[in-house]
């Protein structure tokens, strides 16, 4: 009895199992003539691929404002240093995501010789009076010396001296204040790129990567800027102040205090690199797991339970996540470039600067003229601070823009 009612059960299982593939069968018949599956066929070619991704980034461009950096690229225009040939940022970053080149690299290289030859002309007829009044200076010192007139002597060699620290001063304030100007204007820079990129992850799904980068670019924005701004060009122009006063007399000796400086400034720019980079790298990181994990979830939940048009939906998900990172690391790029390009001129004005000061030291060491020569040694030294404010707040944005850009490709 028991094998005969088994069997029956199996008959009835078998025939519900027929009913149901008929019933699918007919579903897709249906379905297929109501809107042909070609319409939907997954299996495009590379050629459609590569139309529909072009398209799209297109689209996404005509969506986003590059008006302010337009008006940066117009400022670089006029002061002559465009070095990297940006005309426009939204034909750049077209450009870019097309494949051409970024940089041209010949023209780049020729921007930067002429900019140096620029600077060493610009400071060269300061430089050489400076060594004018070194010269003068030892004869009319020579001369008194001859008529046992010591403090005469003395007094020539301190009004030359001032007047040698007058010119230095009024190179020091046009230096100190375009670091400021380089600082200020990478602050602007970022205040518009982030906006920009940090919508750009939004549009791909990395939610969590914006939490975490945006209380931190504000911060870099802010804190940071000002701190190099309010304290650490201050630190710059008291070394200065000192090494003037150290130099004045024999008796004065300030080289405690300059030392002081010196190490307060490497131990304060060193600590808020530390900060920066392990808050930066350690959660931008662990944001960009998480974005990772949320958007392989979307996609695999739209696949499996979205019947027929699941599979499509998530590969169009894949086409607009492939278009947005396209364009979000492009404008990265290109912010990247702007920043450079904002720092490089007054960055080797500081550099060359500094070198044609310790070139002039040590014509004038030769020529007895050691206060002046003590001078200008210390205060190239010290003009270091001004390049290394300059190349930390730049650093620091490159490195956080990078970040920005790898942390979010990490969704696909």
């Amino acid at each position: 009895m028991k094998y005969l009612i088994n069997q029956k059960k199996q008959k009835k299982q078998n025939k519900s199992s027929k009913i149901t593939i008929i019933a699918m069968v007919i579903l897709i018949f249906i379905l297929s003539t109501i809107s042909p599956l070609q319409a939907f066929c997954a299996s495009e070619t590379p050629t459609n691929l590569s139309e529909d991704l072009n398209k799209s980034v297109i689209e996404e461009l005509k969506e986003i404002d590059f008006s302010g950096f337009n008006e940066t690229i117009a400022e670089f225009k006029q002061n002559d240093t465009n070095f990297f040939s940006i005309d426009n940022v939204k034909s750049k970053v077209y450009s870019i995501i097309s494949g051409e080149n970024a940089i041209n690299y010949t023209s780049f290289f020729a921007s930067i010789f002429s900019i140096i030859i620029d600077i060493i002309l610009k400071y060269l007829p300061m430089l050489s009076l400076i060594i004018g009044i070194g010269v003068i200076s030892n004869l009319l010192g020579g001369i008194k010396s001859k008529f046992n007139e010591k403090s005469t002597s003395n007094l020539i060699h301190l009004v030359c001296f001032l007047a040698v620290v007058v010119l230095t001063i009024t190179m020091i304030t046009n230096l100190s204040s375009q670091a400021g100007k380089a600082i200020s204007n990478m602050v602007g820079q970022m205040n518009i790129l982030f906006p920009i990129l940090l919508t750009l992850m939004v549009g791909i799904g990395a939610t969590a990567s914006v939490g975490v980068y945006q209380p931190i670019v504000a911060i870099i924005s802010t804190y940071i800027a000002d701190f190099f701004n309010f304290f650490i060009l201050p630190l710059f122009l008291a070394s200065f102040v000192f090494n003037i006063i150290n130099n004045l007399s024999d008796s004065i000796k300030l080289d405690k205090f300059n030392s002081f400086i010196s190490s307060l400034f490497k131990w304060c720019v060193g600590l808020v690199f530390t900060l920066f980079f392990a808050i930066m790298t350690i959660q931008g990181i662990s944001a960009g797991s998480f974005d990772s994990l949320s958007i392989r979830t979307t996609k695999y939940t739209i696949k499996s339970y979205i019947p027929i048009m699941g599979g499509y939906l998530s590969e169009g998900m894949d086409l607009i996540l492939a278009s947005s990172i396209l364009i979000k690391n492009a404008v990265g790029l290109v912010g990247i470039l702007i920043i450079v390009s904002s720092i490089i001129s007054p960055l080797f004005e500081i550099v060359v600067f500094s070198l044609l000061l310790k070139l002039v030291s040590a014509i004038l060491q030769p020529l007895g003229n050691n206060k002046t020569s003590n001078f200008l040694m210390s205060t190239s030294k010290s003009i270091v601070m001004l390049s290394t404010c300059i190349i930390a707040v730049g650093f620091m944005y490159l490195i956080s823009i990078g970040l920005v850009m790898t942390t979010s490709n990490m969704v696909m």
